[in-house]
């Protein structure tokens, strides 16, 4: 189904509908939990959401901050997820609009690399790639984990240490 939406910053009062947007997305509550808790410990870096013109939640995007270890200089790395759309929105843009917004928004910040734990067919097509990785120590790997290079800088290799709400750190 093709819709009409705007792409804007999520607000406090979007939570609730981003959390049910992502439960229904992914069939389960995981996703919508992690933004949940990525929020509350303040490990948001940039929340998007893609809305009807009457104002329904149709899509979002999340980026948090991820840290390296060792880092001998600056590091500002990001990393994307979750990402969802509403099921019967799906294959309209909406994804694409998101994580196109999304990362020109991380570029601006003067993120350096953006990593995804994502579809291995889907995510390249907006530069991302497996070799990017490469170097990086992460509690995941394979053909899934993929990084893109926004801007000069940063270490190129490295312990990447993901905010407590993965479980992770």
């Amino acid at each position: 189904m093709q819709e009409n939406f705007s792409i804007r910053p999520a607000e406090t009062e979007d939570i609730a509908g981003i959390t049910c947007l992502n439960d229904l997305a992914f069939g389960q509550p995981d996703e919508g939990e992690l933004v949940h808790v990525l929020i509350e410990d303040g490990d948001d870096l940039l929340s998007l959401v893609a809305t009807t013109p009457t104002g329904e939640i149709i899509g979002h995007i999340q980026f948090f901050p991820i840290d390296c270890v060792p880092a001998s200089e600056t590091v500002k790395f990001a990393g994307l997820g979750p990402m969802s759309v509403h099921p019967r929105c799906q294959k309209a843009g909406i994804g694409g609009t998101l994580i196109t917004e999304g990362l020109a928004q991380m570029k601006a910040k003067g993120i350096q690399r953006v990593f995804v734990l994502g579809h291995k067919d889907y995510y390249p097509k907006f530069g991302f790639d497996v070799a990017e990785t490469a170097g990086y120590a992460a509690p995941w790997g394979g053909p899934y984990f993929m990084a893109l290079t926004l801007n000069p800088g940063g270490p190129e290799a490295g312990q990447l240490i993901y905010p407590d709400a993965f479980g992770s750190g």
